[in-house]
């Protein structure tokens, strides 16, 4: 049985988890969580000047286990690695499981709001702009306007209620998780 610890983020304590019979079990956690009865999965990651998040969220019945890293936690081929164990276990013991990539449903409506709104106060702006309603200021609400749908429109677009999630299985997960620990960050501004 091999050991992966990590601390999910730098304020956080570290973390130990293991599998062991296929069971994904965390030291001084809750009771071991049997890869076999898992329901639902979802794991994304998202970079941000120069720092990676990443989390796997595990669901069996009314139970979600979630697996969280911040490249500033440090133990990063830990992370990777216990995830990359998860997903040959999913692939031995539950091969039909289909794992979700991306943000999760109330994320994704918060996004798709957010960027809907933002984009029709963008219009709204480039409207008062062209039109001259403000009697000063019109090139300003205009390029204001503008830069609001240039970067808020994909957002809603990217976001929009009718996309179906992206989903793979064990070996779509594992697949990502190695192009991953390959590329090199970017030292954080």
């Amino acid at each position: 049985m091999q050991e992966y610890s990590f601390k999910p983020a730098p304020v956080r304590k570290s973390q130990t988890w293991a599998i062991k019979d296929d069971h994904l079990i965390r030291r001084g956690g809750a009771n071991a969580l049997s890869l076999a009865e898992i329901t639902s999965a979802s794991w994304n990651t998202v970079a941000y000047r120069g720092t990676r998040s990443a989390w796997l969220h595990l669901t069996s019945g009314t139970e979600t286990t979630k697996i969280e890293f911040t490249d500033s936690g440090g133990a990063r081929d830990e992370f990777f690695g216990l995830i990359v164990a998860v997903a040959q276990g999913l692939a031995r013991v539950n091969p039909q499981l289909e794992i979700r990539h991306g943000y999760s449903a109330p994320w994704r409506t918060a996004l798709f709001v957010l960027g809907t709104v933002g984009t029709l106060l963008g219009l709204g702006l480039v409207y008062v702009g062209l039109t001259n309603m403000t009697g000063k200021g019109g090139v300003e609400a205009t390029i204001a306007g503008a830069a609001l749908v240039i970067l808020l429109l994909p957002v809603a677009w990217s976001c929009r209620p009718n996309l179906k999630a992206q989903t793979f299985g064990a070996d779509g997960l594992i697949t990502e998780v190695e192009l991953l620990r390959g590329a090199s960050m970017p030292d954080p501004d």
